[in-house]
């Protein structure tokens, strides 16, 4: 029996061999594809763990791992430095070292960690995993919420850039670092909140949609003893919408209204009217924007429709339509959905039972085809490809998860199968435009749906372009021409100064499939191992708590497994700074020393009685 199992000993010990050797070839032959000023180690350590993780059948490693040896699987960032203690475990006489850089697991560790605070920043005494989380313009006028961020975990404050105006990013910057410094004079603050801003990239969003919602829902909010605390505002516009104000995030409907009277409106004039529920309500002038333009105010709750008649005490106006802000409409099982291509297409259809709407880049849609999937907001919303003309595509709700469904203006759109990548630049012209106001503002800049790694070296130049080179590049991996490209732009990112990868799960679950999802993202984070290259986690961490204030239960083993990457994300929500302790708290607990952890364990069982008979 012994002299078999040295048989067997003898024959694996031949066969990693062969496998050392020629993934040694296969470096020497492909790193000169891929030259290097600093950063070779990586490098060579990635094409190591490509070479093998292909050559290495499951038998292989499972023979390797009932000698009580390690595979592999968990030593990504040492392949070749692992792949030499094989053989010297197994006496291989005829082995010997290699010329490629390679890197033991202790230097792979400070390695990893040294670029980590280069990208991300430093980590806390309490934990290394840093925390982002999403911050949107609600949060300027709430400096105690950012305070109780920044105090209970927030490490990097995320902008994302395909909603409101540089204006506003600014502003939430300015609360960042505001808050900071309150914090600095109370002595509860150290470090610098790293500020990361998302570029839009070729997202295909929800532009415009003819609401299918009738009557129109305009709500104002209440008090725990039902009376209204403040009113909504919108725009009423005389005949049609000759001009639209700037973005102004306090305005929630938009009324176009006819009247062929000599109207002259001032500020404080009021216009009376009956609701579809047969309630007085008054809309009142705050603002003269334009002659036919006018900013007006609603301080009860009415549901309006098309034909109703505003009345003030010299002339009368006709509702001719209402929308909402954002503008929104209904769908379920069955519902048909129309997506124009332009806004004079979309103007000009005829009314009748299909959602009618147009996107933020109508040229992704030349590639779609009947009988292709179309998913809306992260996939709750299945549809399929019905009909494809020169004025729009038409297609059927399949599923979504429930009776009925919300969709509005801004929501996301997804296409996995129709090739959006070949028809739309990574980096598009609105991204451009941003790019000189994150140079100056930002610590990190998101580089969405990166599909080669020209998109990566495009970016670079253009920062360069802007006196911002070593700002921090994160690649975000969200398309299954990423997925396919993946090691050659991790090998891209190596050139820059400071780079990372974002698993962006949201649409790259649509994209690859959510069955797949498990699979894919631990092969991006054993990559990214490997490259040396933090990788931040993020899309519907901690969802539930963030929006609703109570966690699922697979949320939280979600959050760690999500401890292996260098950052973790969360996403906004009325309950984003409970998220932001609970996260803090798990992350903490998971990088715990071992003993320190199985105490914590003891005592809790001890504590709560568990396991006892």
């Amino acid at each position: 029996m012994n002299e078999f199992t040295n048989n067997e000993r003898i024959l694996l010990g031949n066969m990693l061999f062969n496998i050392y050797q020629s993934m040694v070839e296969s470096i020497e032959r492909t790193r000169t594809q891929f030259p290097l000023l600093c950063h070779e180690e990586s490098r060579d350590n990635l094409l190591a763990y490509l070479y093998v993780k292909e050559i290495m059948s499951a038998d292989l490693i499972q023979a390797i791992e009932d000698e009580g040896l390690s595979s592999i699987y968990g030593h990504e960032s040492h392949i070749i430095s692992n792949l030499e203690l094989l053989l010297r475990h197994l006496q291989v006489a005829a082995f010997q070292g290699t010329d490629a850089k390679k890197i033991t697991r202790q230097q792979a560790q400070r390695l990893v960690a040294e670029r980590a605070r280069t990208v991300l920043g430093e980590g806390r005494h309490s934990r290394q995993t840093r925390i982002m989380v999403t911050l949107d313009e609600q949060l300027i006028n709430e400096p105690e919420t950012i305070e109780q961020l920044l105090l209970y975990g927030m490490d990097i404050a995320r902008i994302n850039c395909a909603h409101n105006s540089p204006e506003i990013w600014e502003k939430i910057i300015e609360s960042v670092r505001q808050a900071e410094g309150r914090l600095q004079e109370k002595q509860q603050w150290e470090k610098r909140c790293y500020i990361y801003m998302d570029l839009p990239g070729p997202k295909i969003r929800i532009h415009n949609i003819v609401s299918n919602v009738h009557p129109v829902k305009l709500s104002v909010r209440k008090d725990e003893y039902g009376q209204p605390i403040q009113p909504v505002t919108g725009f009423l516009y005389l005949h049609t919408q000759s001009c639209f104000p700037p973005e102004q995030s306090d305005v929630s409907f938009v009324l176009e209204a006819a009247t062929n009277e000599n109207v002259r409106l001032v500020s404080g004039d009021e216009l009376s009217f009956i609701d579809a529920r047969g309630r007085k309500r008054r809309l009142k002038v705050i603002d003269v924007i334009t002659p036919s333009c006018f900013k007006v105010e609603l301080s009860n709750t009415a549901y309006i429709q098309e034909g109703t008649w505003f009345k003030h005490k010299r002339f009368s106006l006709l509702l001719q339509s209402v929308a909402p802000i954002p503008m929104k409409a209904f769908v379920k099982k069955g519902t048909r959905l129309q997506i124009y291509f332009d806004q004079a297409h979309l103007e000009a259809a005829k009314t009748d039972d299909a959602v009618k709407l147009t996107t933020t880049l109508p040229k992704a849609l030349r590639n779609v085809r009947v009988g292709h999937r179309l998913y809306l907001d992260d996939g709750k919303i299945f549809a399929r490809i019905q009909n494809v003309t020169s004025k729009y595509i038409e297609a059927k709700v399949i599923s979504t998860g429930r009776k009925t469904k919300t969709i509005k203006q801004g929501i996301g759109i997804n296409l996995p199968d129709s090739l959006i990548h070949l028809t739309v630049s990574s980096l598009t012209e609105r991204d451009l435009k941003y790019i000189p106001f994150i140079s100056k503002h930002a610590d990190m800049i998101g580089l969405s749906f990166v599909h080669v790694p020209h998109d990566v070296k495009k970016l670079h130049h253009a920062l360069t372009e802007h006196g911002a080179p070593h700002l921090t590049i994160i690649a975000k991996i969200e398309t299954r021409a990423a997925l396919h490209n993946l090691a050659r732009i991790l090998l891209e990112g190596l050139k820059l100064p400071s780079f990372g990868v974002m698993i962006a799960r949201g649409d790259l679950a649509i994209e690859v499939g959510f069955e797949n999802m498990s699979v894919v993202q631990h092969e991006i984070l054993a990559l990214c191992q490997a490259a040396h290259l933090p990788v931040i986690w993020a899309t519907q961490v901690l969802e539930n708590l963030a929006k609703k204030g109570m966690p699922a239960r697979s949320e939280i083993s979600d959050v760690s497994l999500g401890q292996k990457a260098q950052c973790v994300m969360l996403n906004k929500g009325p309950y984003i700074v409970e998220a932001v302790k609970m996260l803090a708290n798990v992350l903490e607990r998971e990088e715990a020393h071992p003993q320190k952890r199985a105490k914590a364990i003891a005592r809790y069982m001890d504590q709560h009685g568990v396991f006892r008979y």
